[in-house]
C-alpha cells in the first residue's frame, strides 16, 4: 500500500444506519445543550445584551417603545437565544465537523481544518463589522431621511432587524473561507470566478435585496462588502488552487 492510499483511505469502519442514528444524536444533544446552557447564562445578562442591542439607535430616536404586555419578556428572551447561538457558533460548528468527518479521506481533512479554525473568527467579525460599520451609517440615513417625521419604533421590530442583519453580515464573511474550501478541493477554481462575475454582481444585489428590508441604501451597505468579499473570494482561490504535483497526487 503506498503512502498515497494510506492519505486518502477513510481510517473509521463502516457504521450500520442504527449507528450513524446514534451519532448523530449524540451529535445534536451536545449542540443543543451548549446552546441552552448559554442561553440561561445570556438571560442573566439579558438586560446589558438588550442595551448593547438598542446602542446604535437611541441616540436618534431615544427610548424604544412596545405595543403589547409580552413584548418586553420575548424581546429579553430573543436577545439570549441569539447571543447563545453567537457564542456557540464553533461547538455547533465541531459537532457537525465530528459527525462527518468519520466518512472523509486524509486529503479532505486536512481541507477542511482552516475552514474550522477560521470560520468563528470571520463570523464574529462580519457581526461586528456590520454593528460597528453598517448600523451607525443605516440608522442615521433612515431615521433622518424625513425630518418631518418623528420615529416611533417598536423594540420588537428593531431587534428583529438587528440580529437577522447581524448574522446576515456574519455569515457573507465566510464567503472567502468557502472559497478557499471548495478551490482546495477541485470544485472551484478563480478563472470561473472571473468569468461568471456578472452573474454573481446580479445575485448579490438580489440577495441583498432578500435579505436586508426594503430600502436601497440598507441592501448597498450589504451589496458592497459581498463585492468587496467576492473579489478577496478569486485571490484567495487563485492562491489556494493545487500546484501540479498536487494535482498529480490526488489523480
Amino acid at each position: 500500500m503506498t503512502i498515497a492510499q494510506t492519505e486518502h483511505e477513510i481510517n473509521d469502519p463502516k457504521m450500520p444506519l442504527t449507528e450513524h442514528l446514534r451519532e448523530l444524536r449524540k451529535r445534536l444533544m451536545i449542540a443543543m445543550g451548549s446552546v441552552g446552557v448559554v442561553f440561561l447564562v445570556a438571560w442573566f445578562f439579558s438586560v446589558q445584551i438588550v442595551s448593547i442591542v438598542k446602542g446604535p439607535v437611541e441616540p436618534y430616536v431615544g427610548k424604544l417603545q412596545f405595543d403589547t404586555l409580552t413584548d418586553p419578556f420575548f424581546t429579553h428572551l430573543k436577545a439570549s437565544f441569539f447571543a447563545s447561538l453567537f457564542v456557540t457558533f464553533p461547538i455547533v460548528l465541531w459537532q457537525i465537523w465530528a459527525f462527518v468527518a468519520p466518512g472523509l479521506y486524509g486529503r479532505e481533512k486536512k481541507v477542511m481544518w482552516p475552514f474550522l479554525l477560521l470560520s468563528f473568527p470571520l463570523f464574529v467579525g462580519g457581526g461586528l463589522f456590520c454593528y460597528f460599520i453598517v448600523f451607525p451609517y443605516a440608522v442615521e440615513f433612515l431615521v433622518g431621511f424625513d425630518k418631518s417625521l418623528v420615529p416611533s419604533l417598536r423594540i420588537g421590530d428593531y431587534l428583529s432587524f438587528t440580529l437577522r442583519l447581524t448574522f446576515v453580515f456574519g455569515l457573507v464573511f465566510e464567503l472567502p473561507l468557502i472559497s478557499l474550501l471548495l478551490t482546495r478541493m477541485g470544485l472551484l477554481t478563480p478563472g470561473f470566478l472571473v468569468k461568471h462575475l456578472r452573474y454573481a454582481i446580479i445575485i448579490i444585489f438580489v440577495v441583498a435585496a432578500i435579505l436586508t428590508p426594503p430600502d436601497a441604501f440598507t441592501q448597498l451597505l450589504l451589496a458592497g462588502p459581498l463585492l468587496v468579499l467576492y473579489a478577496i473570494s478569486v485571490g484567495v482561490s487563485w492562491l489556494a488552487q493545487p500546484k501540479a504535483k498536487d494535482a498529480d497526487d490526488a489523480a
